[in-house]
């Protein structure tokens, strides 16, 4: 083996070495952008804006098959929205079920034709009466500060049997419940997966053209010194 042929092997091998390094580090930064970028938009979800954790209220079986069913931590937030006429059908509230601090503001805005907000059951001495009974349209909006703590459940009076309905826990003396973790842990997000993948074909498309070069040799150059 003469010397320019071993010096071409150890230049292949420093480059396949910085190719699976650099497929390495490109498949832990996706993985990494991919768990720590999520979240959910404006702060809903469960665990939003007021930052919850594990807990959230136990809401009356009453919502259960509420359209939408869309649940927000909101503590915190002075005045939150809620989106009245929403989905497909335009027959939910959204969010459906919302978590605030007693004096926070709700702001009802109406994005379909044809609803109200009417009070199910209410805290004692709430005397919370809703937007009244008549039907409202696209662009209204109805404001009402809660300063009464606890449970509150209303519908739209049209649409009530087809699950709008809604449910609004006011203050931290709302029973509670434990909502069970994974214990999978994270989970890997496709676009990790995807580069993973890649990586890994490239990987081993370097390592496979490498142990070629090595086991057979390269083809020497010509001696561009002979005559």
């Amino acid at each position: 083996m003469d010397e320019s042929a071993d010096v071409s092997r150890r230049a292949l091998l420093r480059g396949v070495a910085g190719a699976t390094a650099a497929s390495a580090a490109a498949g832990t930064a996706a993985a990494q952008e991919g768990e720590g970028g999520g979240g959910t938009a404006s702060g809903e979800g469960e665990g939003g804006g007021g930052g919850g954790g594990n807990q959230r209220p136990v809401f009356p079986s009453y919502v259960d098959g509420a359209a939408g069913g869309e649940y927000s931590d909101m503590r915190g937030s002075p005045e939150v929205t809620v989106e009245v006429g929403t989905g497909s059908e335009g027959v939910a509230f959204t969010p459906t079920n919302t978590w605030i601090e007693p004096g926070t503001t709700v702001n009802f805005e109406w994005v379909s034709n044809g609803h109200n907000v009417l009070p199910n059951t209410q805290p004692e001495g709430a005397g919370w009466s809703g937007s009244g009974d008549a039907l409202e349209d696209e662009g209204f909006t109805y404001s009402h500060t809660f300063e009464t703590g606890g449970m509150y459940t209303y519908y739209c009076s049209p649409h009530e049997q087809l699950g709008m309905v809604g449910a609004i826990a006011v203050g931290s003396e709302v029973e509670t419940e434990t909502l069970e973790t994974g214990s999978a842990g994270p989970q890997l997000p496709d676009v990790a997966k995807s580069v993973g993948v890649a990586a890994g074909f490239a990987m081993a498309a370097t390592l496979g053209l490498s142990y070629l070069f090595l086991k057979y040799g390269g083809r020497d150059e010509p001696d561009t010194d002979a005559v």
